[in-house]
């Protein structure tokens, strides 16, 4: 009667390993970008990078901006940061600090026709980061550029 609930455990210890592994992957960019303050507590993981590897996609600050950085999971030693000011006045800018990221399936069309690079993939997904004051930053995978892209209304 051991081993099955040995076995179990094992499972259930395994199943839980990407959200176990979230808080690894944020230090690894903590270590890497320490001049950025990280929220932890924001941190989603999803394929936003389109290759079927889970990321880890996370809110941090520094100064008067806002830092948007997103762990590969293929790659944990490359990441991508987006940085935008916190400004009203401007487009890329953020009216307050963000919020929360939320995840979405990737769609491709927009009120303005189809995203620049944009592929739609099966598991892919984009996220939109919210500051609830403003319209909200919305982020997809852009293959042409292999980079991560953005756009709002």
């Amino acid at each position: 009667m051991r081993t099955p609930r040995i076995f179990l455990v094992t499972i259930l210890a395994a199943s839980a390993n990407p959200q176990a592994s979230k808080p690894a992957t944020v230090s690894v960019l903590q270590k890497s970008h320490p001049e950025v303050s990280w929220n932890t507590q924001s941190a989603v993981v999803a394929d936003v990078t389109c290759d079927g590897t889970p990321d880890t996609v996370v809110l941090g600050s520094q100064k008067d901006k806002v830092v948007v950085g997103v762990i590969s999971g293929a790659h944990p030693d490359k990441d991508q940061l987006l940085s935008f000011p916190i400004r009203r006045d401007t487009q890329d800018g953020f009216c307050a600090a963000p919020s929360r990221i939320k995840l979405s399936s990737l769609d491709c069309d927009f009120d303005e026709g189809p995203l620049p690079g944009c592929k739609p993939i099966k598991g892919c997904k984009a996220f939109t980061v919210v500051d609830d004051e403003c319209d909200s930053f919305n982020f997809y995978w852009d293959s042409s550029r292999k980079a991560i892209a953005w756009w709002r209304h």
